[in-house]
């Protein structure tokens, strides 16, 4: 975990890592397959207020499975964050622990992380036929049973 303690937050303000590992007990029931890479640029601070401010970049690239093949694709994504810690706050609330004064950057980065999840994913191989556990079945003209031929000619027949 990330933990920042408050109490002992430069005046300038304190740069966030360069990059950011989400535990695996974050994404394991989603459809997140993993994280190949996520880089954080950004900084938490005090304004004059006194409020602190959580502001930062998220650039990386999770691995989601493909739609129709399940495959594994990697899907890039990007955000900025502005989050005002406020212990009234009832969204940073879970993350932020008065007692101790520490916030947890992760929970708050992994809800934004959630929001740039697609609902589906696919390489756009629009030509593939057949994949795991699946295939195409193609429509052929069938030969109409004579005994059912008088129908075919009132179908065609209402359609005119």
């Amino acid at each position: 975990m990330n933990l920042i303690e408050l109490s002992k937050l430069p005046i300038n303000g304190l740069d966030l890592p360069k990059t950011l590992i989400i535990p695996k007990n974050y994404y394991q029931n989603t459809d997140i397959l993993s994280f190949k890479k996520i880089e954080l640029e950004g900084k938490i601070f005090r304004n004059k207020e006194q409020d602190i401010w959580l502001v930062a970049e998220v650039k990386g690239i999770m691995v989601l499975p493909d739609s129709r093949t399940l495959m594994p694709i990697d899907v890039s994504f990007q955000f900025q964050v502005q989050e005002k810690i406020d212990e009234s706050n009832e969204e940073i609330k879970e993350y932020y622990e008065k007692n101790k004064n520490t916030l947890d950057i992760i929970g708050i980065l992994w809800e934004n992380i959630v929001l740039e999840v697609p609902i589906s994913v696919t390489k756009g191989n629009l030509s593939m036929t057949e994949g795991q556990g699946w295939g195409l079945v193609e429509e052929k003209n069938e030969i109409i049973d004579p005994r059912l031929a008088p129908l075919r000619q009132l179908l065609d027949k209402e359609k005119e």
